[in-house]
C-alpha cells in the first residue's frame, strides 16, 4: 500500500492553464485600452505664451509648417484630407482630442481652416501647442 501511495504523490502535477488564460486576457485588455499617439512628422517652432500649460493627453497631433503645409502621421496632407483622417482617428478612439502644433510663422488663416476641419471630423476638444515663455 505504501508503494501505490508514493506513485500517486509522484504523479501530481500543477495545471497552469487557468493562469495562462488570465495572463492572455490581461494582455488583450491592455492592448485594447491603450491609446497610441501618432506624431505629426515635423517639429515646428512654436510661439511662446505666458499662459501655456502642459497637456498630458492629445492623441491626434497635427502640425502646420512655416510654409503652411499640414503634417499628420509623419506625412504631408492636404486640408481637405484632414476631416477624413480625424474621423478615422475618432473611430479608433472615441475620446480623442486634437493638438495643433503651428509654427510661429504660419498663416493664421490655415490654422482656422484646420480647426474647422477637425471639428467637422468630430473632435471638439482642440488645443494649440505653445512654448512656455520665460
Amino acid at each position: 500500500m505504501t508503494v501505490q501511495r508514493q506513485r500517486e504523490e509522484d504523479e501530481i502535477e500543477i495545471n497552469i492553464t487557468p493562469m495562462l488564460d488570465i495572463v492572455f486576457i490581461m494582455l488583450i485588455f491592455f492592448i485594447v485600452t491603450t491609446s497610441f499617439v501618432k506624431e505629426p512628422g515635423i517639429s515646428p517652432q512654436r510661439p511662446s505664451a505666458e499662459t501655456a500649460v502642459e497637456k498630458t493627453r492629445g492623441n491626434v497631433l497635427i502640425a502646420i509648417s512655416q510654409t503652411d503645409q499640414i503634417w499628420m502621421d509623419k506625412r504631408s496632407v492636404e486640408l481637405n484630407q484632414v476631416r477624413a483622417l480625424v474621423e478615422a482617428a475618432l473611430a479608433e478612439n472615441p475620446e480623442s482630442s486634437a493638438v495643433i502644433i503651428a509654427d510661429s510663422q504660419a498663416n493664421s488663416g490655415i490654422l482656422i481652416d484646420l480647426m474647422d476641419q477637425i471639428r467637422l471630423g468630430g473632435i471638439g476638444n482642440i488645443s494649440i501647442a505653445a512654448e512656455p515663455s520665460g
